[in-house]
């Protein structure tokens, strides 16, 4: 990949950060987290109304993973995502 699509850059300068999207991405990013840290596999499948079983035990592998690659990314990275992908 070697093309770079011409929306990531503006004059040569970095894209600033919306002030809200750098508030979204850190109160997700801290939502997550803290609630990886809080709540086991049954709590999980009562927050999302699962039953317990193989559907669950994947959307739950699949949060963990979540919370885990968040912490990749600090809240500013976050932000440049969340704006970029944002439709105007």
């Amino acid at each position: 990949m070697t093309e770079r699509p011409g929306k990531y850059e503006h004059n040569g300068k970095p894209p600033t950060v919306s002030t809200s999207s750098r508030e979204i991405a850190e109160k997700f990013a801290n939502a997550i987290g803290e609630l990886n840290w809080t709540i086991d596999y049954f709590r999980f499948c009562e927050l999302l109304e699962l039953e317990p079983g193989e559907y669950a035990n994947d959307q739950y592998r699949y949060f963990q993973q979540l919370a885990e690659s968040l912490t990749r990314f600090n809240a500013e990275s976050l932000a440049k995502m969340i704006d970029a992908g944002s439709v105007e």
